[in-house]
């Protein structure tokens, strides 16, 4: 997870912001996570965190949105503390409406509802970077990733598979990402990083649902081959569909 991070800054200073948040929205702590419930909890348990996790995808979206609008006018403490209250009411909300529906349906509701937010997510006017500098900026980064992964898996027997599956894509590396570049380079700069994750939701959604079909059938290292793989090719896919249409 330190290395993760760090990479996904750099990245993210070279090859531009878009691409940093597309980088960012690959499984590197889902991924993670699920690999620590089968090896400790079991194949059931972490076959049955995927819903959790697909409503916390929705919750990330509101995250991002409540975000977004708040950078236009707060700071980025301000705007922080407004999108994960964004997102706790509505992962709250989702999880009374659990046993409604099947994992197919909330593929579908994470899927379509990432659509949705790329159409409508707003497209600021450039403007100057802030010009503001933090010193260590990627040490701080990397120590936060790695207790927030450390504390789930500690705290996934306790929560329970659905708990457990919401927080997994608690937007840690996504309120990483958006405070430090809110911090240093403004709301533009911000847009364009979270605009570049929910690009890649789609293909993250897609991941999770085959590890959930897949891993009752074939060995871990096989399921996660394959979701990996599959992730990166409808980034790359609806990278273009978002230059295109959205």
């Amino acid at each position: 997870m330190p290395i993760v991070i760090g990479g996904v800054t750099i990245a993210s200073k070279k090859w531009g912001n878009l691409v940093g948040g597309m980088i960012a929205s690959l499984p590197w702590i889902a991924g993670p996570i699920m690999l620590f419930f089968t090896i400790e909890q079991g194949v059931d348990f972490a076959v049955n965190s995927v819903k959790g996790i697909m409503m916390g995808i929705v919750g990330v979206l509101a995250f991002c949105f409540a975000y977004i609008y708040s950078a236009l006018k707060s700071k980025w403490y301000i705007s922080l503390i407004l999108a994960y209250c964004a997102f706790v009411a509505t992962t709250v909300l989702l999880k009374t409406f659990e046993n409604f529906m099947g994992l197919e349906a909330w593929f579908l509701i994470a899927v379509i509802l990432s659509l949705i937010g790329l159409k409508f997510f707003p497209k600021l006017e450039t403007q100057a970077s802030s010009g503001q500098t933090l010193k260590f900026d990627i040490y701080l980064r990397m120590v936060i990733i790695t207790v927030f992964v450390a504390l789930i898996t500690y705290l996934a027997q306790i929560l329970g598979p659905t708990w457990s599956g919401i927080l997994t894509p608690f937007p840690i590396i996504t309120a990483i990402l958006a405070a430090f570049t809110h911090y240093t380079q403004g709301a533009y700069g911000t847009s364009i990083i979270l605009r570049g994750m929910l690009t890649g939701f789609i293909g993250f959604a897609t991941f999770l649902f085959l590890q959930a079909k897949l891993l009752p059938h074939f060995p871990i290292a096989t399921t996660f081959a394959i979701g990996f793989v599959v992730n990166i090719l409808l980034n790359l896919l609806m990278r273009s569909v978002v230059k295109r249409y959205l």
